[in-house]
């Protein structure tokens, strides 16, 4: 409605612009006709018109516009130019008006895309008796061009006071539009945190957005859904494994005091019951990572000694030297396991290098570091590099049983964790295999 009513108050403003700058120009021209019917008076009573037509002359090489002298008959008695010719409809018109004694009348409005002259006429009159007409033929290029500019400015303000109007009534629309979208990608980012209860309203939407929005709504509700039946999962699983791993526990301890190989067994029955006993919170659990997140640091250097028992006794029943190195305590991530890397880091020692096989916790910096050295015959410059690939083994070991996942789970673990696998060959010969994940800066020995 706004851009209606600026469209109907632009015509009337452009006609102005045209008229005014028609009007104008008439006027101005009206007082050099009538200076030129005063000046033509004396001629033609006279009959001696060579200084009129000197005028003439001037004031057409002056101004650019021609002009002529006519009598009470018509005739043209002086002119600026040749060939003028009295019957042209334009010239007729204003001389029969002027002659007639009648008042002139405004030209019509001056538009880009018409062309011609303006005629102004006046007549010469001595006494009250018409003696003849001053006519003057106005070029009106540049009067359109000014026409032309003002319109342009118009339009331009038009255009200008549109947009305004479209941008204040379009911004609170497209709000109202996106909106829904906007709550939409909120909420997506609020699943994507773990929070699966979180839905989207679908109350005075477009039908499109509403099937959208309840499209999200499902898909969250069978997100929540699924992590409830996994928790319960996991909840009914770690209690059903309690009493057979408290069994199978009683009666391994009574055995563990006749062999060291059951005390190692023990220890893992331990394993299993710390696993069981980590899934049982996990299922109480609202968010992924709140029960590893409130563990106190774990002393690497501690934990490898504990598993280091059991290591020794299997080592000692293959006739192979295990060596505890230096151990420096150091706080890492609660939910390394340690266990699990340094089984595989043994085994593959025992199997693939040659004893003695040296364990050693060191700090290095902002890490702590968890070394295993065998010497046996190592591995090239290639082959270090592609130590943690998956299904990777070594050339000098692909008839020995084995399925090349070990060090890709070791190079797992330490990464979640934000640690690293590195392999070096050592001074003397054999192999190091380190593993190095960041030291807990506010872990107290």
């Amino acid at each position: 409605m706004v851009i209606v009513l600026a469209i109907f108050a632009a015509v009337p403003l452009a006609n102005f612009i045209a008229t005014g700058t028609s009007r104008t120009l008439f006027l101005s021209r009206s007082n050099d006709a009538d200076w030129f019917a005063t000046m033509a008076e004396g001629p033609l009573q006279s009959g001696d018109i060579a200084n009129l037509r000197e005028l003439a002359v001037r004031y057409h090489q002056l101004y650019n516009t021609p002009v002529f002298v006519v009598d009470v008959d018509r005739r043209v008695i002086a002119t600026s130019r040749s060939g003028v010719v009295v019957a042209e409809p334009d010239i007729k018109i204003a001389l029969d008006s002027t002659l007639a004694g009648r008042l002139p009348t405004e030209p019509p409005a001056l538009w880009p895309w018409r062309s011609g002259e303006m005629v102004v006429a006046r007549p010469v009159v001595n006494n009250g008796r018409v003696l003849g007409a001053a006519v003057l033929r106005v070029p009106t290029e540049n009067a359109r061009d000014d026409v032309q500019r003002g319109l342009l400015l118009l339009l331009g303000g038009l255009l200008i006071s549109i947009g305004a109007v479209v941008i204040g009534s379009v911004r609170p629309v497209t709000r109202w539009v996106l909106r829904p979208l906007n709550d939409l990608d909120n909420a997506t980012h609020q699943v994507t945190r773990g929070a699966l209860d979180t839905r989207v309203s679908t109350d005075g939407r477009a039908p499109e957005l509403r099937r959208l929005g309840d499209s999200f709504n499902s898909m969250a509700l069978s997100l929540h859904q699924a992590r409830q039946r996994e928790r319960e999962f996991v909840a009914d699983a770690s209690h059903q494994l309690r009493t057979p791993l408290t069994s199978a526990r009683i009666h391994i301890e009574g055995l563990s005091r006749l062999s060291p190989t059951a005390r190692f067994a023990l220890s893992d029955i331990d394993r299993l019951g710390r696993i069981v006993q980590r899934l049982s919170r996990l299922a109480g659990s609202d968010r992924p990572g709140d029960v590893e997140g409130s563990e106190e640091p774990l002393d690497l250097a501690q934990a490898v000694k504990e598993r280091l028992v059991g290591w020794k006794a299997v080592y000692a029943a293959d006739d192979l030297e295990l060596i505890i190195g230096e151990m420096v305590p150091g706080g890492v991530a609660p939910e390394l396991e340690v266990d699990d890397i340094l089984d595989v880091l043994l085994d593959n020692a025992s199997k693939y290098g040659a004893p003695p096989v040296e364990v050693s916790v060191l700090r290095d910096g902002t890490e702590v570091v968890l070394a295993v050295r065998d010497h046996g015959l190592g591995l090239g410059s290639r082959d270090l590099k592609k130590v943690g690939d998956r299904f990777w083994r070594s050339a000098h070991h692909r008839e020995m049983p084995g399925t090349g996942l070990g060090l890709a789970i070791v190079r797992s673990e330490a990464a979640r964790v934000g640690g690293r696998v590195v392999a070096r060959p050592p001074i003397g010969g054999g192999l190091v295999i380190e593993v190095r994940v960041p030291l807990i800066d506010d872990y107290e020995l």
